[in-house]
């Protein structure tokens, strides 16, 4: 597959416990376009709803669209089960998807256990 011709971005998408975040970059990393569920007008445990979050991924794909990107990456981070619902509305909307990678970081070990107390 050829790119010459095609505006290529990234897509960063954070889960939080309460809210998701949304960022498109270029390659040298420059934030191009930033929302987040939140920014819907929904409060509380809204914010973190599937339809929320599905509204919110597609007002960041007609701001891709806008800007004339066809393809992106796409990188998640975090942990919740509404994933597949942002890869869906970017998918909806026409965007092709190159890459999905899931950039969530797990402990290896943990912190350390306190000792026992003492009397």
């Amino acid at each position: 597959m050829l790119f010459r011709n095609k505006k290529i971005g990234v897509v960063f998408v954070l889960f939080t416990l309460n809210n998701t975040l949304y960022s498109l970059t270029n390659f040298k990393g420059e934030v191009l376009f930033s929302t987040s569920a939140g920014s819907q007008r929904t409060k509380g445990l809204k914010k973190i709803i599937p339809s929320t979050i599905y509204i919110s991924a597609l007002k960041l794909a007609k701001h891709i669209q806008a800007k004339e990107f066809t393809h992106v990456h796409l990188k998640l981070k975090g942990l919740s089960k509404t994933k597949k619902f942002v890869i869906k509305a970017l998918h909806h909307v026409g965007l092709e998807i190159l890459t999905l990678q899931d950039i969530t970081s797990f402990p290896h070990n943990g912190c350390r256990k306190g000792g026992e107390k003492r009397i």
